[in-house]
């Protein structure tokens, strides 16, 4: 019986995500929890049951888009070459950017952050942040390792990667134009930023 109940409640869970995403994406932070909760097919209650607040259910589908795109996995216990790691993080950070509604829930931010600022810091918090704090911790494990002799400010260093790997794809996206570049095209880009970044902080040749 505990069981059943706890899928229950966990399919529950997943209906209020998936609607939330949705009409977040969409709409912006303007929608109300009894849209989301008919969107869901679930009482009002049953949506509050779940998550405190409209802020708690933002913050949980931000870092719901992170893990379902596979950005989430422990980089510091992968222990292929680094050039490996990176182009693949940053293959899966550049697909999650050009999915349609990561892209929606960018601009709304932007365009609702004068009325309502408490969105853009939980974006911040739970998107950006999050990912620098991810990606710092694995450069901060190649320095210890003597990887990356030239690196001393892991999160400046993950930053910089990040901003690279947005390319021309991302960037026009956020205008709503499609870049028009094919897998191979991104791939190779990504690979080259990666190359690049990891020479610049002292990578050992020999291991690229």
């Amino acid at each position: 019986m505990t069981t059943h109940l706890n899928q229950r409640k966990e399919q529950k869970r997943k209906q209020i995500l998936k609607a939330a995403i949705e009409l977040f994406s969409k709409q912006g932070y303007g929608i109300s929890m009894d849209a989301i909760a008919e969107h869901a097919k679930v009482s009002k209650q049953t949506v509050y049951a779940h998550f405190s607040s409209k802020d708690h259910l933002f913050e949980t589908c931000i870092i719901d888009k992170c893990m379902t795109s596979g950005l989430n996995w422990d980089l510091k216990s992968d222990k292929r070459p680094a050039h490996e790691v990176l182009c693949e993080y940053g293959w899966l950070f550049q697909s999650m950017l050009l999915g349609e509604e990561a892209r929606h829930t960018f601009q709304n931010t932007i365009r609702q952050s004068d009325t309502h600022p408490e969105i853009a810091k939980i974006f911040l918090e739970q998107g950006p942040k999050r990912n620098i704090a991810l990606l710092s911790d694995y450069l901060a494990t190649l320095v210890k390792n003597g990887d990356l002799p030239c690196c001393e400010d892991t999160e400046a260093a993950s930053m910089q990667l990040l901003l690279m790997l947005h390319g021309r794809p991302v960037y026009w996206g956020f205008f709503g134009f499609d870049a028009g570049e094919d897998e191979t095209t991104r791939r190779s880009y990504i690979n080259k930023c990666v190359e690049v970044f990891l020479r610049g902080y002292g990578y050992p040749s020999h291991l690229l």
